[in-house]
């Protein structure tokens, strides 16, 4: 998956942590593409499932400081998508298996449609795009 500016809502440090999210998806889709073990495509989804955990709080956080007008429904959105990814996991260590295509498929719209669709409203809210 490409970073691409379209992505970037106008805050620094929530356009660096979905930057990071990137990064780990594209660090996953590799560990799955070149064959890797079990173990480390489990690790690297829990990477992956701490960090958006990590990243949710801190825009959060951002959303109330800046007095976010759509927080709690922005808050509900984070935790169906923490569950979503988090189900991800568990199904992953009950041995169930994604392909690379579906699990890419699936991480890359949901990265992508939530911070186009969600949090380019913030940027907005603060006159920043």
């Amino acid at each position: 998956m490409e970073w691409k500016s379209i992505y970037e809502i106008g805050i620094k440090k929530v356009d660096s942590e979905h930057q990071m999210l990137v990064e780990l998806i594209n660090k996953l889709e590799k560990a799955m593409s070149n064959g890797n073990s079990n173990k480390v495509i489990g690790n690297v989804l829990k990477d992956l499932v701490d960090y958006v955990k990590i990243h949710f709080k801190s825009e959060e956080e951002v959303m109330k400081k800046i007095g976010y007008p759509d927080l709690k429904r922005h808050h509900g959105l984070h935790k169906d998508l923490v569950n979503d990814v988090a189900r991800i996991l568990i199904d992953f260590k009950n041995g169930k298996t994604w392909t690379a295509e579906e699990l890419s498929g699936f991480l890359h719209m949901w990265l992508v449609d939530h911070i186009l669709e969600e949090d380019r409203k913030i940027g907005v809210f603060l006159g920043v795009i």
